[in-house]
């Protein structure tokens, strides 16, 4: 969800989301946050922009930030998905947390679960 400081940001944004998935954050002192990554639709500001433009949102782990853009539509999905990987390293990085299914123990392997190589 887009704070209500950040909306006119993403002017042009349909707020449709092409992408989703839910885990648990779990951090060292034991407290465990649902976590919903988002990837929005692509879009394009106004006729004159070359660049798409692309929502991601790291709900209840990290801020709203951006929008980040791409080349193409499919660029900017590129995009979105590297910064996804990139924040969830940082936090296991500078607060120790560790990323788990939903309601459960299992662990999420952010780099498994998006990885684009065999």
């Amino acid at each position: 969800m887009i704070p209500p400081q950040f909306i006119e940001r993403f002017t042009g944004d349909s707020g449709v989301d092409v992408g989703t998935e839910s885990l648990d954050a779990v951090f060292p002192d034991g407290e465990k946050i649902r976590v919903v990554l988002r990837i929005g639709t692509p879009y394009k500001k106004d006729n004159t922009d070359d660049f798409f433009s692309i929502r991601v949102e790291l709900e209840n782990l990290d801020r709203t930030d951006g929008p980040l853009s791409g080349c193409s539509s499919l660029g900017a999905i590129a995009t979105a998905l590297r910064f996804i990987i990139c924040r969830l390293e940082i936090f296991t990085e500078r607060h120790g947390c560790r990323y788990v299914w939903p309601d459960t123990n299992e662990p999420f392997d952010f780099h498994l679960a998006f990885s684009t190589s065999k």
